[in-house]
């Protein structure tokens, strides 16, 4: 990471790399509307750091936005080269959402989960860490917290523009009017997206999030929670602690 004396700020390269439906949509969002008025922007769906750098033309910065990664992207973020921003969320109550919003298994959700767990396990010492709750019920606090993260002048304003522009209100809006095959719709079969904000067709499918006892049932819950021993607390919350 570098500066420019005649640039409006850090030239970065920025891993959006949340757990499944845990608001890294929204981190993304906010990473690329904080970037996108200090300089051009270059964005990539993918693990493949390397190519989308070769691909980014003359970007100033450049935001990679995946829940897997590759050993070199490992590497970049242990040594500083990539900030990473990476929001975290109640195993159970992402699973559930995750099942709904793409029509998955619990299974093959709880399996997912689990892959991103591992991986995180790696980055987070090394990412800024934000709670899907703080996401939820403060979003501006959450939009700067960010922000700062990435550019320690980023104004009050600013960020209070970003969150409201990412409300949940404002994104069901949005994503309650795609239509696949429009332009700038991306269709991969079992869902679609806008593929400048990367929001999904039913992104937000309420304005109230509900517990995932309420979603897909204790015993699903208690299942998720035997999988998952490992990584939760006796309350199910994901360990952020070695």
């Amino acid at each position: 990471m570098w500066v420019d004396p005649n640039h409006k700020g850090y030239v970065v390269i920025v891993l959006v790399a949340g757990m499944y439906r845990s608001g890294s949509t929204f981190s993304f969002n906010i990473v690329k509307g904080i970037l996108e008025s200090r300089g051009k922007v270059h964005q990539e769906v993918g693990q493949d750091i390397l190519a989308a750098a070769a691909s980014s033309d003359k970007a100033d910065h450049l935001i990679l936005k995946s829940h897997v990664a590759d050993e070199a992207m490992f590497r970049m973020v242990e040594l500083g080269a990539v900030k990473a921003v990476c929001t975290v969320r109640k195993p159970e109550d992402a699973i559930a959402s995750l099942m709904e919003t793409f029509d998955i298994s619990l299974h093959d959700a709880t399996h997912q989960t689990a892959d991103w767990i591992r991986m995180f396990s790696r980055f987070k010492k090394h990412s800024l860490v934000v709670r899907y709750e703080e996401i939820d019920t403060q979003p501006l606090k959450a939009t700067r917290k960010i922000a700062l993260y990435l550019y320690r002048n980023a104004g009050y304003f600013e960020c209070r523009r970003l969150a409201a522009a990412n409300a949940k209100s404002k994104v069901k809006e949005k994503t309650d009017s795609l239509v696949p095959g429009e332009a700038g719709v991306v269709d991969v079969k079992f869902s679609y997206y806008d593929s400048k904000t990367l929001l999904h067709r039913r992104h937000i499918s309420s304005l109230v999030s509900r517990p995932a006892s309420e979603r897909i049932g204790s015993e699903a819950v208690a299942r998720i929670r035997g999988d998952l021993k490992n990584y939760i607390d006796r309350e199910g919350n994901l360990l952020l602690n070695d």
